[in-house]
Formats: structure tokens, sequence, C-alpha cells
């Protein structure tokens, strides 16, 4: 190892000490690597209230602006034979999800986040009701019908 690579090494130190990423940035890579499902099959985002115009995941508008302080976002994940529809309801920092799994087994859904892991009370015709979740990166998992593990995307909210 040369001089200037001693330098070089000792200033990544220091930069990383003073000036590392920021804690969210470094809990959500932790996060996503320690609940990664490598046999478990992805659920892919097909459609986005917030994406653009034109984009291919957007959802033709069907409903007026939200108030001021109020947000209602529609996402949809399909993979594995399951589909996961999803409501996020942001009112006044409160955010709730609402939605419905087509095509799971009757057991194991679990919300995954920063946090940690939230069982998922889900009914006979796969509605839920997650109340008071906190901001971040959130995915949901479950079993399909055929017991396969099936995971949803992350995505922030």
């Amino acid at each position: 190892m040369t001089h200037h690579d001693e330098l070089l090494a000792g200033l990544r130190r220091v930069a990383s000490a003073v000036d590392g990423p920021p804690e969210s940035v470094r809990s959500a890579a932790l996060a996503a690597f320690d609940l990664r499902d490598l046999d478990g099959e992805l659920a892919v985002l097909i459609a986005d209230s917030r994406a653009p115009e034109g984009d291919e995941a957007a959802f033709e508008a069907v409903r007026a602006e939200a108030e001021p302080g109020q947000g209602r976002w529609l996402l949809s994940f399909l993979g594995g034979g399951v589909q996961v529809d999803m409501e996020v309801d942001d009112e006044h920092g409160r955010v709730r999800l609402m939605g419905q799994f087509s095509g799971a087994a009757r057991d194991d859904f679990v919300l995954e986040s920063l946090a940690g892991q939230q069982p998922i009370d889900v009914d006979a015709v796969g509605r839920f009701i997650v109340e008071e979740v906190s901001p971040g990166p959130i995915r949901l998992r479950c079993r399909s019908a055929d017991g396969a593990r099936i995971t949803t995307a992350w995505v922030s909210i």
C-alpha cells in the first residue's frame, strides 16, 4: 500500500465517520437486506395512481383531487398467481392501508417495514385494513394458493 493509498483510506474513514449516509438510508438498506426472501416470488407493481400520465403503471383518473392534508394512493401488485390491490390513505399524517389479496392462501399475511414485521388480519375474501402505518418503505408478504411465498416490491409511503 502506497502513502497515497493510505491517505485516501484515512480520508474515507474520516468522511464516513463525520458525514456518512443518512440514518434512514442506512436503515432502509439493512431492512432490505435482512428481509430479503430469495426463495419467494416477487409481486411487481402493475398500477400506481401516482405514476405520471403515459406511464404504463398509471391508473386512469377516476377520483377527484384530494383535499389539502389528505391523500389517497392506489397500488396494484401481481405475481405468482396473487394480486394485491391496496389504497394508502394519508389523512393529516396518519397513514392507513386498505386492500385485498386475490389468489392468496388464507393465512400468513405480513406487513414488512423498517419497524419490523407485523401480521395482517385478512377476512375470508382477502380484505384487510392496517391502521397507523409508519411512513417509509413497506412491502406485503403472503402465500399463494399453492403455498409459494409471494412478496410485493418495496414502496415508500
